[in-house]
């Protein structure tokens, strides 16, 4: 009789284990989905290599943690709101019809976005530089957002 009820019991435990297991995998394969709609992973990864990286030499003349805690918000911030700024780029050159304007409205309108952003960001408790960390946001993000525009336009990477 006891070996029955441990049979059922792991069979139980089993089967409410595997519906766990499905509801995990559904939720992270939403997950997925809404990173792969809303945010450009490739450029996020990017982004906060060679921000973060920027960051903590501008911060490194400050003790320890602070240039670390300075570049990881702003790889944290790069990896989310830089993929999801690309995807942004991407939406507004689809969606800016005047074929003149749009390149040059679309590298505007996310050049300020982002650099208002990182603003904010670093003027939060942990960045001792927070304007000139903002700097190489201001300088680099056009010439980037220019870049990645030609190269949707070449390919026809749209929504």
């Amino acid at each position: 009789m006891d070996i029955s009820r441990f049979v059922c019991s792991c069979i139980s435990i089993s089967l409410l284990l595997l519906f766990a297991l499905k509801k995990i995998l559904f939720l992270l394969g939403k997950i997925i989905q809404f990173f792969l709609r809303f945010i450009n992973v490739k450029a996020g990864i990017l982004g906060a290599i060679i921000m973060g990286s920027i960051i903590y030499y501008i911060n490194s003349d400050h003790p320890w943690p602070w240039p670390m805690v300075a570049a990881l918000k702003q790889a944290v911030y790069s990896f989310f709101a830089g993929g999801i700024i690309v995807r942004l780029l991407q939406y507004f050159l689809t969606n800016i019809k005047n074929p003149y304007l749009n390149i040059p409205l679309s590298i505007l309108f996310t050049t300020v976005i982002t650099t208002t952003a990182v603003f904010i960001v670093h003027s939060f408790k942990g960045t001792p530089e927070p304007f000139m960390s903002t700097v190489p946001t201001m300088v680099l993000s056009p010439f980037g957002f220019l870049a990645l525009s030609l190269r949707f336009k070449k390919e026809n990477k749209f929504f």
